[in-house]
């Protein structure tokens, strides 16, 4: 004997209650750790932002100092070749850090302008079967959709702009990454090579 039909109507609203609420929580905990994953890529890419001026800088010292040595020096190019590596990484850390600002930015303001296109398309399906008092007419009707079209028109638009941008900042920001970390370990690889050569 199976349960009662409102019985078992209940437990169906219970368990996909239940699923909602999970789903929930989940996403609410991965924006969380996606938030605080993006601000330690940010200090991330800062340090070695200043990792790689300061290698620069100590290598232009320790270059001085072989110099007062009076030998000969060795792999002047891959020292040349050091410097452009390290300022490349330099650089692309710095691209990093505002390309992941403006991908944020472009993002939430799709996210805002789709969260309004729904509300607005919401509006447009549901208000009329709620048979409410000024929306009797066609003219009442039409008067009170015209605008919710407009604005979903905009807000179309708005999101489709700030998708475009925000994919080329998401494309700028992966690269610059992916060039800032092989800029410093092979400015630190061939800076390791020359004071070998050199000692």
């Amino acid at each position: 004997m199976g349960l009662p039909p409102n019985a078992r109507r209940y437990f169906a609203e219970k368990r996909l209650d239940s699923a909602y609420k999970f789903l929930a929580g989940v996403q609410d905990h991965r924006f969380k750790e996606g938030q605080e994953d993006r601000r330690e890529f940010q200090k991330f890419y800062n340090n070695l932002a200043l990792f790689s001026g300061g290698t620069i800088a100590l290598s232009i010292t320790y270059l001085g100092y072989l110099k007062t040595l009076g030998k000969p020096l060795h792999g002047l190019k891959l020292l040349a070749a050091s410097w452009i590596s390290l300022f490349a990484c330099l650089l692309f850390s710095l691209i990093y850090v505002l390309g992941n600002l403006y991908y944020s930015f472009h993002y939430r303001e799709r996210e805002y302008a789709e969260a309004n296109k729904k509300k607005f398309e919401a509006e447009l399906k549901e208000f009329p079967e709620l048979d409410m008092v000024n929306l009797q007419t066609p003219e009442e009707l039409a008067e009170f959709q015209n605008p919710r079209r407009e604005a979903i028109r905009i807000t179309t638009e708005r999101s489709e702009h700030h998708k475009g941008r925000g994919d080329r900042y998401l494309t700028l920001w992966q690269w610059a990454g992916r060039i800032a970390q092989l800029g410093f370990a092979t400015g630190i690889g061939m800076l390791l090579w020359f004071a070998i050569l050199n000692t």
